[in-house]
């Protein structure tokens, strides 16, 4: 594996040859997906943050099949900014969610859980599938069936409860798709609290709210669980960062500045991203990336914004490409150096996010639409 100085000159590479390649003509189909109102930063900016994810789950996946834990903490010492990078994808998901939600008024609740199932649901089941798919072949020789059924209801959850047991008998089967499924618990958490969160938004307003949450956090909840009082409070600075704007003006470019430093102090200097001091610097990205931060035009750039479209596809898939790839060099037992693993983890990552925009495109579209119709057996 490259040592960490090397992985981060890659993944720079990755970035600039992403861009050409899928801010090319033959992706223009992509574009079908624009909207006028759209906020095209942020759609970059999504891109991003499962770009990150997927290269700490890469270099987690690849460490796993050479016998070591699926650990941060154990991989720090070698690797502290990647290791930092996933979390920080994490983070900014839920501020996004939290910012997008947090002023939602829907004329009805059923309509607005349909939509979030249609949304959330058809991706998770291609990755369960091909989870369940994976591990069958895996455990063909020793296959373990008992509670399978009960098994399967929580695969197949849409990530409403945060329990993927093991397949087959394989344990860690979860890991084929890097896990990323326990951030949806806390996705369905926050949508199932909005009906009471605008409840209060109307009563006290919703920057006073977010204040309250986040010092509850801050003083209440952290003393029993820092990770959960963290990703409550990426939920809180979304809602904030929404209000924020309409107080305050920053010019661009000072955004811009603000939007490097915070990052490489999170990424270089913060010890981990779940940790409840550093909740002010993570407050202060958001709202830098919310008052119109751009990183001087690049995240609007045109194969970004294209990517960010996929980005929910990519979040979830790219644990499959990982550990099948892995898995096929182990299985093999091919013996391939730094340059020529490299080589190939370039052309899966490549492969991957082709196959992202397709399912994007044909999958995701299709169900969106369908989220929105109001089927006649729904009673408002």
């Amino acid at each position: 594996m490259l040592i960490q100085y090397k992985f981060i000159l890659w993944m720079f590479g990755l970035i600039l040859l992403i861009g050409l390649l899928f801010g090319s003509r033959l992706f223009s189909f992509m574009d079908e997906n624009s909207q006028v109102n759209r906020v095209k930063h942020l759609d970059g900016l999504r891109f991003f943050l499962a770009f990150i994810v997927a290269l700490h789950h890469f270099l987690l996946c690849y460490f796993y099949f050479h016998g070591q834990a699926w650990s941060d903490e154990i991989n720090r010492p070698n690797y502290p900014i990647v290791m930092n990078m996933g979390g920080l994808g994490v983070a900014i998901f839920f501020m996004i969610s939290g910012y997008l939600f947090a002023c939602t008024q829907p004329s009805s609740w059923i309509m607005f859980y349909q939509k979030r199932f249609f949304r959330i649901a058809p991706v998770f089941y291609i990755s369960s599938i091909f989870c369940i798919i994976f591990a069958f072949f895996i455990q063909k020789d020793n296959i373990n069936t008992d509670q399978l059924f009960n098994t399967f209801y929580y695969w197949f959850d849409a990530g409403i409860t945060g329990n993927k047991p093991p397949l087959f008998g394989l344990e860690n089967s979860n890991l084929i798709n890097a896990g990323v499924t326990w951030t949806l618990f806390w996705e369905w958490g926050f949508y199932f609290s909005l009906p009471v969160i605008c409840i209060l938004r109307n009563k006290i307003g919703l920057l006073k709210l977010s204040l309250t949450i986040l010092v509850i956090c801050t003083y209440f909840i952290s003393q029993y669980n820092q990770n959960y009082a963290v990703y409550i409070a990426y939920f809180a600075i979304g809602a904030l960062a929404r209000k924020l704007p309409e107080k305050i003006q920053i010019p661009r470019y000072i955004c811009d500045i603000g939007i490097i430093l915070t990052v490489v102090f999170m990424l270089a200097v913060a010890d981990r991203i779940y940790n409840i001091v550093y909740l002010p610097v993570m407050a202060l990205l958001f709202i830098f990336i919310t008052m119109g931060g751009d990183l001087f035009g690049l995240l609007k750039l045109r194969g970004f914004v294209r990517l960010g479209d996929a980005s929910y596809s990519i979040y979830l898939l790219h644990g499959l490409a990982w550990y099948g790839m892995n898995k096929y060099i182990a299985v093999q037992n091919l013996v391939l150096n730094r340059t020529q693993y490299t080589l190939v983890s370039t052309a899966v990552l490549l492969i991957l996010l082709a196959i992202c925009t397709l399912t994007f495109q044909y999958i995701e579209k299709l169900f969106i639409a369908l989220g929105r119709r109001k089927f006649s057996w729904l009673k408002e």
